[in-house]
């Protein structure tokens, strides 16, 4: 395909069909730590390629940091499931399943509306993982959501102030730990120390464990696609920002109460975040 510039005739080579953007969600900052992104083929697809069963995906390309892309071709479906993982554990994985605009929406000769870059982007927030590096100072509680002593997987986990709000929020790996940053301790400000009530989500019903994939059981959030041109909400949701809990997610009836949590320093919490959800 060619097209008329203000220099000449251009020859378009390849086309943008989904950009990402891994973000921090303690920093707000691009991802700067090696994760791996990647839309999920069938096994027939990796079959001579990718040998690996825990990554049965097709990678997208590095496009600096924190961000990847995908360009169209013929193997492209207009539906794809996008994972991002991260092996080392500084960040929790995450999927989604994305609807790409078809190929001719976003052809320079496209009829009616163009579907500019912005609204090919997806803003990806990635919570804090087991093996997080916080700087020093960091209000911070670690531990793990279980079951009658069974780890829950993938959980989330809310931390609620002494006033009622929302004081922090955490997602959990496939062991069940996690990292909670209280960045609102919504406390009185002359004391030093926080109590916390945490309550976990998780899927009401177990899925089967994969041992060779630990994300097979990962909940597939949806993602909307983009208006033309993009909106605020487009682009900056409670689902991309991980705050809004994936289908199926349900919340415990029991919180873990504690008490004195210090400020300005890490708490491991020696007792399990219980998972007692609604029978």
């Amino acid at each position: 395909m060619t097209v008329e510039t203000a220099i000449g005739t251009a020859r378009i080579v390849h086309q943008l069909a989904l950009g990402v953007v891994c973000l921090d969600q303690v920093s707000g900052a691009p991802v700067r730590t090696p994760i791996r992104i990647g839309r999920q083929v069938p096994a027939s697809h990796l079959r001579n390629r990718n040998p690996d069963p825990s990554w049965p995906c097709s990678d997208l390309e590095d496009s600096g940091t924190g961000r990847f892309k995908l360009r169209y071709g013929s193997s492209v479906p207009g539906l794809l499931v996008v994972r991002v993982d991260d092996p080392a554990r500084r960040y929790v994985p995450r999927r989604f399943s994305v609807h790409l605009w078809p190929p001719a929406a976003v052809s320079a000769t496209a009829q009616g509306p163009y579907v500019p870059v912005s609204s090919r982007l997806l803003r990806v927030w990635l919570s804090p993982g087991s093996a997080y590096v916080f700087p020093r100072g960091t209000t911070l509680v670690r531990g793990r959501v279980a079951e009658r002593g069974i780890p829950v997987r993938w959980a989330r986990i809310t931390a609620i102030g002494p006033n009622g709000r929302v004081a922090g929020r955490a997602h959990a790996d496939d062991r069940g730990e996690f990292l909670l940053v209280v960045t609102d301790p919504d406390q009185n400000p002359l004391q030093d120390t926080v109590d916390l009530d945490l309550v976990a989500s998780a899927p009401g019903e177990l899925n089967l464990v994969d041992t060779r994939d630990r994300c097979a059981d990962l909940a597939i959030e949806t993602v909307i696609r983009s208006s033309v041109p993009p909106t605020s909400q487009d682009l900056d949701n409670a689902i991309l920002r991980g705050v809004s809990p994936p289908p199926r997610y349900v919340s415990s009836l029991v919180p873990l109460r504690l008490k004195k949590v210090p400020i300005g320093a890490e708490l491991t919490l020696r007792n399990d975040v219980p998972f007692k959800p609604q029978v």
